[in-house]
């Protein structure tokens, strides 16, 4: 946390820029999303807005791009973070199953996933076969497209906005903080 006056007025300066530029451009996308169809389309863009209002506020500043505080960490932890949910769906989904609390998709869900995936009309559809499928291409394309979108918002939200909370901010009051603003922004 900054100890001189000024340079804390000039991280709130930074911060107030940050989330009215943040406010003003996703306003228009969260009005498509609730508007428009379809929405889904909109959402993509929105979860860029964070990134590019650090990009523009860092510009603003006379701050080059390379100053954000953020890299690709210990691998360790990428790896964790890809199979402990995968892990816990698992436990999960043995836990309702084993109780009989749910049961397995049903043939008609099997057959929508089956037709999305456009595996009807190759050889004999099976309702296993189309179940392995779609939950490799989740657990591939699907993540990979969710990263594309995520990513901006873990450039502005965390490589960003936390970085600057935190020159003003205790541990706790980054958190509360945070969490609030980023509560209202979703």
């Amino acid at each position: 946390m900054l100890k001189k006056v000024s340079e804390r007025k000039e991280a709130w300066r930074t911060i107030s820029i940050f989330l009215t530029i943040v406010t003003i451009t996703s306003a228009l996308f969260h009005y498509a999303i609730v508007n428009l169809y379809p929405s889904s389309i909109y959402i993509g863009g929105l979860m860029w807005f964070p990134a590019l209002a650090a990009i523009v506020t860092l510009k603003l500043k006379g701050l080059p791009v390379s100053s954000l505080k953020w890299d690709w960490g210990n691998w360790k932890y990428i790896r964790l973070s890809y199979f402990v949910p995968a892990l816990y769906v698992l436990i999960t989904y043995m836990f309702i199953w084993s109780f009989s609390l749910g049961g397995l998709p049903n043939g008609q869900m099997v057959l929508d996933w089956a037709k999305e995936l456009g595996l009807v009309g190759i050889g004999t559809l099976n309702a296993t076969f189309s179940v392995i499928v779609a939950v490799i291409l989740l657990g591939t394309v699907g993540v990979i497209r969710a990263m594309a979108t995520t990513l901006g918002e873990e450039i502005g939200w965390r490589g960003f906005f936390i970085y600057e909370l935190r020159k003003v901010l205790s541990f706790k009051g980054v958190s509360l903080f945070s969490g609030i603003v980023w509560a209202s922004w979703h």
